[in-house]
C-alpha cells in the first residue's frame, strides 16, 4: 500500500466508501440500487482522481474524456427512467431487478448476505477494476500511435452507438403507450438497432470497456492483470442478459420467438436466422 500512488489510494478509499454507503442503504431502506447511481459516477470520478498522474499524457486526455461522456450518458438514462427520484429526502427509485430478486429470494437474512457480497461489494470493487486500466495507460510515456487512433475512434463509435439505442428504447416506449402498430403491441423494441440485436447497449457497452483495458497495450504496456476486470465485467453482463431476458419473456408472449430471430448482442448470427425472422416478421403482418 504505502508504495502505490497517492491517487491511487484515494480511489479506493472512495470506492470503500461506495461499498459501505450502498451497503447500508440497502440495509437500512431497503433500496438496492445505490450502487446503480454509483455505477455511471465513479468511472468519471476516477477519471479526475487520477489526472494529476497523467495529466502530461495526451492518451489520458482523449480517453478520459470519452469515459466522462459514458459517465454523462449513463447517468442521465437512469436519471429518467427514475432512479434518482426521491420522496422525504431520499431515493425511492430502484432497477426493477432488485424487486424481482427480493420476490425470489424471499430470506431477509439471505437477501442481505447477497447485498453485502454481490450488490455492494462486489460491484464497486468491479467499476474500479475495469476503470483502472485508464489510469496505467496515463503514466506511459509512449507516444500517440495508430492503435492509441484505432481505439480512439471505435471508443467514441461504440459511444455514438450506445446512445443512440438508448434513445431508440426510449423513444419506442413513448410511442408503445400509442399502440396500433403490432409492433408497438409487442411489449419489446425492435426497431433501429433493436431490429438486429436484442441488446445493442449491452454490445456497446462492453464494447467501451473492452477498448479500455486495452489502452495500455496501445501504450507499450501489458493487458494482464489489470485487463482481467473486464473480462469479470462481460461474464456480469451475461448473467444480466439471462435475468432480463427470463423477465421480459414471462411478461411477453411472443419474446420467445423474438430470441429465435434475433442474436442477443453482436449481429453476426442473423444470416442464421432468417427463417425464423421471416416467419415472425410474417406473422406480425398478419395482424394488421
Amino acid at each position: 500500500m504505502p508504495n502505490l500512488p497517492a491517487t491511487i489510494l484515494v480511489s479506493l478509499v472512495l470506492t470503500a466508501a461506495a461499498v459501505l454507503w450502498a451497503f447500508l442503504a440497502g440495509l437500512i431502506r431497503r433500496n438496492y440500487s445505490t450502487v446503480d447511481r454509483l455505477w455511471s459516477l465513479l468511472p468519471g470520478l476516477y477519471v479526475l482522481i487520477w489526472l494529476p498522474d497523467a495529466a502530461a499524457s495526451p492518451r489520458y486526455w482523449i480517453a478520459g474524456a470519452l469515459v466522462i461522456a459514458w459517465s454523462i450518458r449513463l447517468t442521465r438514462n437512469f436519471a429518467l427512467k427514475g432512479g434518482y427520484r426521491r420522496e422525504n429526502g431520499r431515493f425511492v427509485g430502484e432497477d426493477y431487478r432488485w424487486e424481482v430478486l427480493r420476490q425470489r429470494i424471499p430470506n431477509r437474512a439471505a437477501f442481505e448476505i447477497l447485498n453485502f457480497f454481490f450488490i455492494s461489494t462486489f460491484q464497486p470493487a468491479l467499476i474500479f477494476a475495469f476503470t483502472l486500466p485508464l489510469s496505467i495507460a496515463g503514466r506511459s510515456t509512449a507516444p500517440l500511435g495508430i492503435a492509441d487512433a484505432v481505439l480512439f475512434l471505435v471508443h467514441l463509435l461504440l459511444l455514438t452507438l450506445e446512445t443512440v439505442a438508448d434513445e431508440q428504447q426510449f423513444r419506442y416506449y413513448a410511442r408503445r403507450k400509442a399502440g396500433g402498430d403490432p409492433r408497438l403491441g409487442l411489449g419489446f423494441n425492435t426497431y433501429g438497432l433493436w431490429r438486429y440485436s436484442r441488446h445493442p447497449n449491452y454490445v456497446c457497452e462492453m464494447g467501451q470497456w473492452v477498448v479500455v483495458s486495452l489502452y495500455p497495450v496501445a501504450a507499450g504496456l501489458a493487458w494482464f492483470p489489470t485487463g482481467l476486470g473486464v473480462a469479470v465485467l462481460v461474464a456480469l453482463f451475461v448473467g444480466s442478459t439471462v435475468m432480463a431476458e427470463g423477465i421480459t419473456g414471462s411478461k411477453y408472449p411472443r419474446y420467445s420467438d423474438w430470441k429465435k430471430a434475433t442474436p442477443p448482442w453482436i449481429p453476426f448470427g442473423l444470416v442464421f436466422r432468417l427463417q425464423a425472422r421471416r416467419r415472425f416478421w410474417e406473422s406480425l403482418a398478419e395482424q394488421e
